[in-house]
């Protein structure tokens, strides 16, 4: 295929949505699958806890060496990488037959899906320049939630028919297809902004200025705070939900879902916009800056009316979709930030770290929630 660049540009994009897509899919079907591996391997929940949690144990790690190295070799190279490391944890996990070698399948998927978000965003803004990243960068977000959605709705049909070890086979072949396409057709980004007109290499700067950098920390910072509620996803929301608020499981599905569909709406329509009064002429602190900030200050004032009055639950559900819808809108206007303060050569490195410590929520969150709840006596 002899595309020209802007013509190549949809198409790569839509590659790296589709590997985003692949990713939350190979992460998310050790959740559906649980049960059936617990019988099967005969697991205590002590074991399965471990395993669940030993996704981390290389994650952040992984991300931030994996983004330095995105600094100096082409995308193209390294997610190609990062989809072996994934289909190898897939196809070990289908042959596991201990809690060792599952436990192993999860370090490496750890490993390899802890870059996902830097490189592929680095890798798309290859192909764009400042002004036009904003909307590229709420897609590869949008699909990080399109497949939250496509795992919810295939995965247990999938493995309740067919068996976990077929589910995990047939994602490690869905990456394989993945693989030769990216080989056949993704290429690296004809924008390139690490030289000057003349063809020498722009400069860097410390790490220690970069990540002192006053936007850095602020956007990190708030980055940060926007991912603790993000991070009760999987563990204290569905309780809240169904004990708290009294839903079924199957309400609370739909609510989830819903919030989902309300993010990928928000992401797509306000990035849209920012890119488009940014052309006109608008600057970046106003079509970049000041839309996630004003959402997510709407959506920490909807967060404690919901959390410290006792209205209906029509009241308490449509605060909880307001808050949770706008607190997502962060993530892509974040990463364009981050790009846009970050030299070139160094992009792919302060991504890496912004990411790194802003998914530290995710191991506080649950914590700092369950002794809450301890503190008032229980659930």
């Amino acid at each position: 295929m002899h595309l020209l660049p802007d013509k190549r540009r949809p198409f790569v994009v839509a590659l790296l949505m589709t590997v985003v897509i692949i990713s939350v899919l190979d992460k998310t079907i050790f959740a559906f699958a649980g049960p059936q591996i617990i019988d099967e391997l005969k697991l205590t929940p002590e074991q399965f806890g471990f395993i669940s949690s030993a996704f981390f144990f290389l994650y952040s790690i992984s991300g931030v060496l994996v983004g330095f190295l995105a600094n100096r070799m082409p995308s193209r190279w390294i997610l190609s990488g990062m989809a072996l490391v994934w289909m190898a944890a897939q196809l070990l996990a289908a042959l596991s037959s201990s809690f060792v070698t599952l436990l192993i399948s999860r370090v490496m998927l750890g490993a390899g899906c802890g870059p996902g978000t830097a490189v592929t965003q680095h890798a798309c803004f290859k192909w764009y320049a400042t002004r036009e990243r904003v909307l590229p960068a709420a897609l590869i977000q949008v699909a990080i939630m399109l497949g939250a959605i496509a795992g919810a709705l295939s995965l247990p049909t999938l493995i309740e028919h067919y068996g976990w070890r077929t589910g995990y086979v047939l994602l490690a072949g869905v990456g394989l297809v993945w693989l030769l396409l990216w080989q056949l057709f993704g290429r690296e980004g004809q924008h390139d902004d690490t030289k000057t007109a003349n063809g020498s290499l722009l400069p860097t700067l410390p790490y220690s200025r970069l990540l002192l950098n006053r936007t850095f920390v602020c956007i990190t910072l708030v980055a940060f705070c926007s991912y603790l509620p993000n991070a009760l996803l999987y563990s204290w929301l569905p309780t809240y939900l169904q004990r708290g608020l009294g839903m079924t499981p199957m309400q609370s599905g739909y609510l989830v879902l819903a919030t989902t569909l309300g993010v990928i709406f928000m992401n797509l329509l306000v990035s849209s916009l920012a890119q488009r009064a940014m052309k006109r002429g608008a600057s970046i602190r106003k079509a970049m800056v000041i839309p996630p900030l004003v959402a997510c200050l709407i959506a920490a004032v909807a967060y404690i009316i919901m959390g410290f009055s006792s209205t209906s639950l029509t009241v308490t559900l449509g605060l909880f979709l307001l808050g949770s819808i706008l607190l997502n809108l962060l993530s892509a206007f974040g990463f364009s930030i981050v790009a846009h303060i970050a030299p070139a050569r160094q992009r792919g490195s302060m991504l890496a770290i912004h990411i790194a410590l802003l998914t530290t929520a995710g191991m506080l969150a649950p914590l700092l929630v369950g002794q809450a709840i301890g503190w008032q006596g229980g659930i």
